[in-house]
């Protein structure tokens, strides 16, 4: 089976060691079955999602313009899933509402739960 394509976005560069928990913490969960990329910014998220049509991208930090972001990679790559880290917002419930006009599949505040995570990225790929 080919892996499934998995973009990490972010607004600042991860470090290896960061890179490598998430990459550790996915295949524990899912062994060989995600191939992972990452892109910091806008730009770059919009470049990869060009080039690479993954499956899943999730956008792990909110940015000045990740609601245009959400909505442009959704335009840019259909079928794709988009899952949204939101962090501390104001008003969640109209933030998630937001997004998911957009074209966001699910968004989540923190703490996250790595299981639920895991599990609706199972979901959406209907793997389960």
């Amino acid at each position: 089976m080919e892996k499934i394509k998995l973009l990490s976005v972010g607004n600042k560069k991860m470090r290896v060691s960061e890179m490598k928990s998430w990459e550790e913490l996915v295949d524990r969960y899912a062994p060989d079955l995600y191939e992972n990329y990452y892109a910091v910014g806008e730009k770059a998220a919009l470049k990869m999602e060009t080039e690479l049509k993954p499956k899943i991208t999730l956008i792990g930090n909110v940015m000045k313009n990740t609601l245009e972001l959400v909505k442009t990679l959704k335009q840019s790559n259909p079928e794709g899933v988009i899952l949204v880290v939101l962090g501390m917002v104001d008003d969640e419930q109209k933030t998630m509402k937001a997004f998911q006009a957009q074209g966001a599949y699910k968004c989540y505040s923190v703490p996250l739960s790595v299981d639920t995570l895991i599990h609706d990225m199972y979901v959406a790929l209907n793997l389960e």
